[in-house]
């Protein structure tokens, strides 16, 4: 990446044109020197609100519910017509909750004529006005008993298992213990008149927008424009301006693109200062990886964790897809399990029309590393019985496999994973310094993690540890002292890395250890997968109940074991690579996304 000032000579207001071009070039990630902010920045953000409250109002339109046509305008002609066809939609639907709303309430009105009878108001009103007051209530029939026996009450019907009751009284406070319930404000006939003018007025509204829902165009072409605005204008008051005649723009461009920056820059008369980020600007210039393509895989998981290197970190995404992948299958381990994902990731594909994403050959990559896992330990949805068929038998390696393997050597296989594992970030690392006595230190730290590795085989399972194992201490350690500090005095380096060392290696024992977690979540999923089986069909199917239960126990628990897996991917399978591996190779993912100031040409 290089550093670019970029400086335009223009008055604040009259800035569009160039930082269009600017924007159409899309090469510039611009730091901006303060938070923009404008009365025209809030009145686009307003306006780009609008445009998508309109847009989504016309794609929620139900054209089942289409009646007669609606003569509409044609605002596609009109002058300032997209903000037109936007306030007619807005307008309408607004019209249209109201309507729905009042329809409501009308039709809780309707439902209390339904159930207490075809009533008069008026005749109630004249009721009341010669001192007679009704009152009316809906009780639970085992109420009725208590209320039976007073001669001011009567029942006059039932509805939903409620009994309606007519408290009659010459005093206006005389009340039941009992929710009143109330008269409706307009009769019966009123009610029904409006309910229908309503109904007429919400269709006619919806079939409003179902017809001005064939202009949409002209709002999503709104649309994009008002967000190029924005765009534009985020930038432009995010320079520092001088006089009000000259502004001015740091950011960073990659550096093979450098020369069609200054090309457009001394086409448009405008300044710019290029240079070499300096260290104290790594912490803001921006990442831009270059990567082969089958590395894009794993592009999803990082952009879900948020995890970017930064400018002057190594690029891990290689090595980090390899074992991602290489860890899901252990961790997971079930070819039954393997093909049912990769089932589900192909009628999802195939749903999608087989669209091209990412995400697709992700899960693709993942289901059969899962199944090649599976079938080398010969475990098919946790059953032996499939496990013993001759030809599954035949592809499985013995020390491997899950029923009847050789549990210290999966052990030992799993460190073996975790030395290398490090040791590979180790030598990333030194191949970034390369060129400097820093290798070698990097060299030191490959040995201690073997030295560690066979130190750990030795405590945690008892394995004779080789008679080198000490040199690769010694060895290691000699050089991280002597090589870890070039820009220090050689005492004073070799005393502070010697002072770091000790609490470093213990982090690396206990990261080699770590890698036990692949063995143990994926023994954990297999005896999961065994205990549903012998819980569903242990004791034999006799009876078609007992067969029904075994299939609902069979699905529920498995679903339950591989929605258990992949979570264990998601929390273990990137946490070896985001810590362990990133701690090693020294990458902090503290980095920000190369994204420049881009706009589409129209």
């Amino acid at each position: 990446m290089k550093k670019t000032l970029l400086f335009m000579a223009h008055p604040t207001n009259d800035m569009q044109d160039d930082l269009t071009a600017l924007g159409r070039l899309g090469l510039m990630h611009i730091s901006p020197f303060q938070p923009a902010k404008d009365e025209s920045i809030e009145r686009v953000q307003s306006r780009i609100e609008q445009l998508e409250k309109a847009i989504s109002i016309l794609d929620n339109c139900d054209d089942t519910e289409a009646t007669s046509s609606v003569k509409v305008d044609d605002y596609t002609h009109q002058e300032r017509g997209e903000i037109a066809l936007l306030e007619r939609v807005i307008e309408t639907n607004g019209a249209n909750k109201e309507l729905q709303k009042q329809i409501a309430e009308l039709s809780k009105d309707k439902q209390w004529y339904d159930s207490w009878g075809n009533i008069s108001l008026d005749d109630i009103k004249i009721i009341n006005s010669n001192g007679i007051f009704l009152k009316l209530y809906e009780i639970p029939e085992k109420d009725l008993k208590a209320i039976r026996t007073q001669e001011n009450v009567q029942i006059v019907g039932h509805s939903n298992g409620l009994a309606q009751v007519v408290l009659i009284s010459e005093d206006k406070e005389t009340a039941l213990n009992y929710h009143p319930i109330e008269f409706p404000g307009n009769s019966q006939k009123e009610v029904e008149q409006a309910l229908n003018d309503k109904t007429a007025k919400l269709s006619s509204g919806k079939q409003l927008l179902l017809q001005l829902s064939a202009q949409r165009e002209l709002l999503e072409n709104a649309l994009d424009e008002r967000k190029r605005r924005l765009k534009v204008r985020t930038v432009q008051y995010g320079g520092i301006a001088f006089h009000d005649k000259v502004r001015c723009w740091e950011g960073y461009v990659p550096e093979s693109k450098v020369s069609d920056v200054t090309e457009a820059a001394d086409k448009n008369g405008w300044g710019y200062v290029v240079s070499d980020p300096q260290p104290d600007d790594y912490d803001s210039v921006p990442t831009l990886l270059h990567n082969p393509k089958w590395t894009d895989k794993i592009k999803p998981v990082m952009n879900f964790m948020g995890l970017v290197p930064g400018y002057d970190e190594i690029d891990v995404s290689k090595i980090f897809l390899v074992f991602f992948t290489f860890f899901t299958g252990i961790l997971v381990g079930d070819a039954g399990y393997g093909l049912i994902f990769f089932a589900l990731t192909l009628l999802a594909h195939w749903k999608s029309g087989f669209v091209k994403k990412i995400e697709f050959g992700l899960f693709y990559t993942l289901s059969v590393s899962i199944m090649l896992w599976g079938v080398l330990t010969g475990t098919y949805f946790g059953a032996e019985t499939l496990a013993n068929i001759p030809f599954l038998k035949q592809l499985q390696v013995s020390q491997l496999a899950s029923f009847g393997g050789d549990n210290l050597r999966i052990q030992q296989f799993m460190f073996l994973i975790g030395a290398v594992h490090l040791s590979i970030g180790h030598i990333q690392k030194g191949l970034k310094y390369i060129n400097t006595v820093l290798v070698i230190a990097q060299v030191g730290w490959v040995a201690i993690v073997w030295g560690l590795y066979f130190m750990v085989n030795k405590m945690v399972l008892a394995i004779p540890a080789p008679e080198f194992m000490p040199w690769l201490f010694i060895g290691g350690a000699i050089l991280v002292a002597l090589f870890s500090s070039p820009g220090q005095p050689l005492l004073k380096g070799i005393l502070s890395s010697l002072g770091n060392l000790p609490l470093n290696v213990i982090n690396g024992f206990s990261d080699v250890i770590s890698y036990i977690r692949l063995y143990a979540v994926g023994l954990s999923t297999v005896l999961m997968a065994s205990s549903f089986n012998d819980m569903a069909i242990g004791d034999g199917i006799t009876t078609i109940a007992s067969g029904a239960l075994a299939v609902v126990v069979l699905i529920l628990g498995h679903a339950l074991n591989m929605a258990l897996a992949a979570m264990a991917v998601l929390v273990h399978g990137v946490r070896l690579n985001m810590l362990e591996y990133s701690g090693h190779a020294n990458v902090e993912f503290s980095g920000s996304e190369y994204n420049p100031f881009k706009i589409n040409k129209i």
